[in-house]
């Protein structure tokens, strides 16, 4: 417990436990996820806060939440593509991987990536092609500035790019199979 503005609130690691008891893996781990991203606490101040609360109903999941939260993941939706990677036996990405070109100049981040494998990967949602426009931008044009990025990503590494959306999610067998090939590897689906 700490105090703000005279009341007493839950620490931020402690609330992610608390709730992480009630909710599925996935969920758990997008909260978790999103704590340390915006660095409301650390690794250590969650595997310290689980050390009161190990013992407490539904908290034995939590083992798997704290192995696999990592606050380079910056959005539900990479989150929730870091699951279904673990939980059909698939390759653990790289987060926010930087392409440089030539120069050394940073070209892109991306929000996956399997540089073993030549992959690059994307997580899209529809805020990025709708309520995020810049003044005077259209979605076509948003659209078309990714398409003109992906390709500059495959010719300067040479890798191929598969994409997430949430719909992905809904048919997570079929979009772990996807992936797997992709990376050429097996998975549990």
């Amino acid at each position: 417990m700490t105090t703000i503005d005279g009341l007493p609130v839950t620490v931020p690691q402690r609330a992610v436990l608390e709730a992480g008891c009630w909710l599925p893996i996935e969920k758990s781990l997008v909260v978790a996820d999103s704590a340390l991203h915006l660095s409301l606490c650390t690794p250590d101040d969650l595997a310290e806060a689980f050390e009161v609360i190990n013992h407490w109903r539904g908290s034995q999941h939590l083992h798997v939440v704290l192995r696999l939260a990592n606050g380079r993941r910056e959005s539900p939706g990479e989150s929730r593509g870091s699951y279904l990677f673990w939980r059909y036996g698939l390759p653990q990405p790289v987060y926010q991987y930087e392409v440089y070109d030539q120069d050394g100049t940073l070209v892109a981040i991306v929000d996956f990536a399997w540089p073993d494998h030549g992959l690059l990967g994307e997580f899209d949602g529809r805020v990025k092609y709708g309520r995020l426009l810049k003044p005077g931008q259209d979605p076509g044009d948003v659209v078309f500035d990714e398409k003109i990025r992906e390709d500059k990503l495959r010719e300067l590494t040479g890798w191929s790019m598969r994409r997430l959306i949430w719909n992905d999610y809904e048919r997570p067998r079929h979009t772990a199979r996807r992936f797997a090939s992709a990376l050429g590897v097996g998975c549990l689906a």
